[in-house]
């Protein structure tokens, strides 16, 4: 069997492994899940963990690790929450202070990590405990609330579903445009006319749902919106920048990197800027979300990126990793917590059950990671 039909046998056994998932969701919850208005507070939902987990995936792809992710969204949150509520402030520079302080934050830890060259595990779990802490100082542990309306449509506005509609096509028509050109322009380097169908085939698909969910609810949330934007700066980051491709490298050698001319050092440090970056979007996002910077805000959030990261694909040890596989990762992990909390599963049940969920797909990684291995020692 050669390699393209290979590739068309695994996805499609993804595809149908997917469809068969959402179809049990759907019929545990008594066909709830599939409603468009489930699925659009689900989009919204997963909003938050898509921005930290599309910056974690790239310290995960140099083997590197942040556990002090919720807590830095907290902070953030706390900071900016303040600033408006209680010092007065605009929200524009409320906003723009909290990105400030978010980046600060991923300076610290990447100071620590890169140019100190402390084991990232440490100092992320000693930050964990500072950033989480100074947000209770300041707070005196209690929610700083309400944020005014201008604040919260950050998150629960909506693009009209009329509007919505037309930004899903021109989208599709700019990735089939894209992908038309590369096609054309590559050649054999792009693939066969087989993979441009299948891309092509799968955009129409994903943009029909998106459509028939859009528009039969309240349109785009601007949560999932703004998710997207981060998710496709990512994109750009790990594909189309010598940066991303240093940071691929870094993941599958190290020692390898640094004899090539690698700067190692600032290569983490610039990982850990752009993770504190997401510490102030993701704080924005998800204050506006709660209406106010409540003291379990990105509690255990850290884990859940960690883990839709493993679930999509992106290696532990280093080396592997899309933006794409995170997507999915994200929503199949928050898909299992919306199920579970339209069947009134207890909140410490579900504890348990995202730990197994983890815990698999770290075995998982690990089980590929070792196929690979040997299947490279049998070819050589």
């Amino acid at each position: 069997m050669d390699k393209t039909k290979k590739h068309i046998i695994k996805r499609a056994a993804t595809c149908i492994a997917l469809i068969l998932m959402l179809c049990l969701f759907n019929q545990l919850t008594n066909h709830a899940f599939f409603s468009q208005r489930n699925l659009t507070m689900l989009l919204k939902q997963a909003s938050v963990l898509m921005i930290l987990t599309s910056s974690l995936m790239l310290l995960l792809i140099e083997t590197n690790i942040d556990l002090s992710g919720g807590a830095g969204v907290y902070l953030s949150g706390v900071i900016c929450a303040l600033l408006i509520v209680k010092a007065g402030w605009g929200i524009v520079p409320a906003i723009a202070v909290t990105i400030v302080v978010g980046v600060l934050m991923g300076a610290l830890n990447g100071f620590f990590i890169g140019k100190v060259g402390l084991p990232a595990f440490i100092v992320t779990l000693a930050a964990q405990q500072i950033f989480r802490g100074t947000g209770y100082v300041m707070t005196d542990c209690a929610t700083i609330g309400p944020m005014p309306k201008g604040f919260t449509a950050i998150s629960e506005s909506f693009i009209p579903p009329m509007v919505s509609v037309i930004v899903i096509a021109v989208i599709f028509a700019v990735f089939a445009f894209v992908n038309l050109r590369n096609y054309k322009k590559m050649g054999k380097y792009y693939g066969t006319k087989g993979h441009l169908i299948e891309n092509l085939l799968l955009a129409v698909i994903v943009g029909v749902v998106a459509v028939w969910v859009f528009y039969g609810y309240k349109g785009i949330p601007m949560a999932a919106v703004i998710a997207s934007l981060i998710a496709f700066m990512s994109y750009i980051i790990s594909t189309k920048t010598a940066f991303g491709r240093k940071i691929f490298l870094i993941g599958g050698n190290k020692e390898a990197s640094r004899l090539a001319g690698i700067n190692l050092e600032g290569i983490v440090f610039r990982s850990y800027l752009y993770e504190g970056l997401m510490y102030g979007i993701g704080g924005i996002v998800l204050t506006a979300r709660l209406g106010g910077a409540a003291s379990t805000g990105g509690n255990l959030l850290e884990l859940d990126a960690v883990a839709a990261a493993c679930i999509g694909g992106v290696s532990m040890s280093g080396g592997a990793g899309s933006i794409t596989g995170c997507v999915s990762g994200v929503l199949i992990l928050t898909a299992i917590d919306n199920v579970m909390s339209l069947m009134n599963i207890s909140s410490y049940l579900q504890m348990v059950i995202k730990g197994i969920i983890l815990l698999f797909a770290v075995c998982l990684d690990l089980y590929t990671n070792k196929a690979k291995f040997k299947f490279k020692l049998k070819n050589k």
